[in-house]
Formats: C-alpha cells, sequence, structure tokens
C-alpha cells in the first residue's frame, strides 16, 4: 500500500511537471478553499456536537428505556438495541458505544450482536449528514430531507429486526 501511495504522488508530480503547474501555489489555493469551507462548517459541528453531548448526559436515554420496556418484554429484544435505534440517527459513536457494551454482554457471535451490527451498518447519522451538507451548499431547503432521512433509519432498524426474527432466530 505504501508503493501505491509513493507512485500517485511521483504520478502526480510528473504530470504537474510535464503540465509545467506550480506544485506549491496549487496546494496553497487548496488549502485556503478548505479553510474557507471549515469556517462555514465549523458552527454546525460545534452545536451538533453539543447537542449530542446534552442527549447523552441528560438521562434522556433512562427515560426512553422505562417508555418503550413493554415493547423490548414483547420483542424480547435487550434494551440496547431499541437504544441504538434511537441513538444511530444523532451519534454513530454513541451507537457504537451501545454495539460495544452487546459485544460485551453476549459476544461478537451471538445473534444479538449480529442485529446490532446490521443496525449499526443500515442506518446513518441522519442529523449529522443533514445539517452538515445543507450547511456546506449554502441551503436551507432540508426540512423534507430530515423527515426522509429519519423514516429511512426507522425504515432500516424495521428491516434489521425482520431479518433478526426471519433469519437469525
Amino acid at each position: 500500500m505504501n508503493s501505491f501511495i509513493l507512485l500517485l504522488l511521483l504520478w502526480s508530480l510528473i504530470e504537474c511537471a510535464i503540465k509545467k503547474v506550480s506544485v506549491y501555489d496549487e496546494f496553497i489555493k487548496g488549502v485556503k478553499e478548505g479553510l474557507k469551507l471549515i469556517i462555514v462548517i465549523f458552527p454546525v459541528l460545534l452545536v451538533l456536537t453539543l447537542w449530542v453531548n446534552f442527549f447523552q448526559c441528560c438521562g434522556i436515554v433512562d427515560i426512553l428505556e422505562e417508555l418503550f420496556a413493554y415493547v423490548v418484554d414483547w420483542l424480547q429484544l435487550p434494551v440496547d438495541i431499541l437504544m441504538m435505534c434511537f441513538i444511530r440517527p444523532i451519534s454513530s459513536q454513541g451507537a457504537m458505544v451501545v454495539l460495544k457494551s452487546i459485544y460485551d454482554h453476549y459476544g461478537v457471535d451471538h445473534s444479538l450482536s449480529i442485529l446490532g451490527s446490521i443496525i449499526q451498518t443500515g442506518s446513518d447519522t441522519t442529523l449529522y449528514v443533514v445539517s452538515l451538507y445543507f450547511q456546506a451548499i449554502h441551503s436551507g431547503h432540508h426540512r423534507s430531507v430530515l423527515w426522509l432521512g429519519l423514516f429511512l433509519d426507522m425504515i432500516a432498524c424495521v428491516m434489521a429486526l425482520f431479518c433478526y426474527y426471519h433469519f437469525l432466530i
């Protein structure tokens, strides 16, 4: 892999030499454009990080566990699976922490661990994607995209549960 990166770098330098392009000037121009994008995106990332930390620290997860205790008992699933379905659209890292606790409790080859892995990989961090990408393109028309993304996250969780009950049990 390292030799491939070296070949790619050499190829780029040779092509720049042939086309008489100043590599340093182009690099500086790219850094300046990247900094402009960071200035646009940074406030959104900061707010999103604060909300994720607030969500994880305020105890709302405990409240959700109590509210959905009957659903979890009816589905015969651990509450961690349901929490992954709620946390995943908000925070990938938060869902990964829940998935690790499932791995630690059941082992990585258990059917519930496989279900958690499907939920982790089958859904997306919708709030992050919508807020970051729409801020980057300076568009305020993201309301329908947010609801569509959350709906698709719900469908991903339902399909993961369907696969779990149909193929793994």
